[in-house]
């Protein structure tokens, strides 16, 4: 592990450190895409599918960018010195963050295969505030890896706010599916209600994914303490 005091420790924990601020700029990447989400979702709901189209091909662009700083840290990390235990655990981080991003993305091209219009307001409201907790939670998630970075001591409570917002999407979810069941009874046509609940499912395992995260970054926080 990273630990004994010579040189080859400073060195250890200095390619430790630029490895996990590039996985902070991957979760940048990632938040930036949750935060267009949001803006995409909004102008959606509203109508303003001319809008909608210009923020879902942003998510798209931005989406790989993130998939291009993943691939830098894995051929980083294959260079590198690291502990193999401290690479798995950063490559899981990785990869676990970048499937926030493909669950997004998906809900992004899923929407569009629906008519706006036809969406009850019930449904939209509860629409919003999903997405609302959801980059809440993104949020929290870039906070706990911030104080990876910093060894600021925050980390483990950071991570346990990640997941009490994970809880919270779950709730809202199961309110929000039912309500999109009774709507699919009488919706004209199957594929609105239908790409709805798709849409939710994918906020859903985004939302999963970041708790995941989070509890990797926990995860790395508890072996520097060994060290």
């Amino acid at each position: 592990m990273l630990g004994s005091g010579h040189i080859g420790l400073w060195l250890g924990q200095k390619i430790e450190k630029e490895v996990i601020s590039s996985c902070e700029k991957h979760l940048e990447k990632i938040f930036t895409i949750v935060n267009k989400f949001k803006s995409y979702i909004d102008v959606f709901l509203d109508g303003d599918l001319e809008k909608a189209k210009e923020f879902a091909n942003e998510i798209i662009s931005i989406e790989r960018e993130a998939d291009n700083i993943k691939e830098d840290i894995i051929n980083e990390l294959m260079r590198s010195s690291l502990h193999p235990m401290d690479q798995d655990a950063i490559i899981r981080l990785v990869m676990t963050s970048d499937d926030i991003a493909a669950h997004i993305k998906s809900a992004t091209r899923k929407l569009q295969y629906s008519h706006s219009n036809d969406i009850p307001d019930d449904v939209k409201f509860r629409i919003r505030e999903l997405v609302g907790v959801l980059l809440e939670e993104a949020v929290s998630l870039m906070e706990t890896i911030e104080s990876l970075l910093k060894r600021s001591g925050e980390v483990v409570s950071k991570a346990e706010r990640t997941e009490r917002l994970e809880e919270k999407i779950d709730d809202l979810r199961l309110e929000l599916i039912a309500k999109i069941l009774v709507w699919g009874d009488r919706a004209e046509h199957v594929s609105d209600w239908l790409m709805v609940k798709e849409v939710v499912e994918n906020i859903e395992s985004a939302s999963d994914r970041m708790e995941d995260t989070a509890d990797l970054i926990r995860t790395i926080a508890i072996l520097r303490t060994r060290d």
